[in-house]
């Protein structure tokens, strides 16, 4: 914890975390009016929860925010109240929008803010590519675990004669 220079015994604090959340299925719902109606919301929202908005970006599939908060918050509680004051104001304004269950939160160092705030108006808008190391399964559901094999599956249970 640093001390402010120049305001003895008050201290700052450097917590920044990157928050992404997407729609419902990942489907692209929002257009081109909704997220600048989003990003404009995000930032009065996270004011207003006494949270600095630095970077937020949102695509027709998600939205990405990088914000520096206090001690006291949560990430949790902050992206609850963020996801559901957003899609209630986008939906009084006219837009379908549903948000999906969940989020991704990580914490950033604050020599790494830069960076993030880079990455993140580099993405590109549309479904994140693959990475090509990893096979994508479908997100619902989880590969099958190898069992035993059936043979042969009798419909009528009378004995064969």
């Amino acid at each position: 914890m640093d001390i402010i220079e120049g305001v003895p015994g008050r201290a700052a604090h450097r917590l920044y975390c990157h928050l992404v959340w997407p729609t419902l299925g990942r489907i692209p719902l929002l257009s081109r009016d909704a997220t600048a109606v989003a990003e404009r919301h995000i930032i009065a929202l996270c004011r207003r929860l006494d949270c600095e908005p630095i970077c937020v970006r949102a695509f027709s599939d998600r939205v990405h925010l990088l914000l520096r908060f206090k001690p006291g918050h949560s990430p949790a509680a902050l992206a609850a109240r963020l996801k559901s004051g957003t899609e209630s104001t986008l939906q009084a304004a006219g837009h379908t929008v549903r948000w999906g269950r969940g989020y991704a939160a990580a914490t950033v160092s604050g020599s790494d803010v830069r960076a993030i705030m880079r990455r993140v108006h580099r993405l590109p808008d549309g479904p994140l590519p693959a990475d090509p190391a990893r096979p994508n399964p479908s997100p619902r559901r989880r590969p099958r675990r190898p069992g035993p094999r059936v043979a042969h599956v009798v419909d009528d249970p009378s004995p064969v004669r």
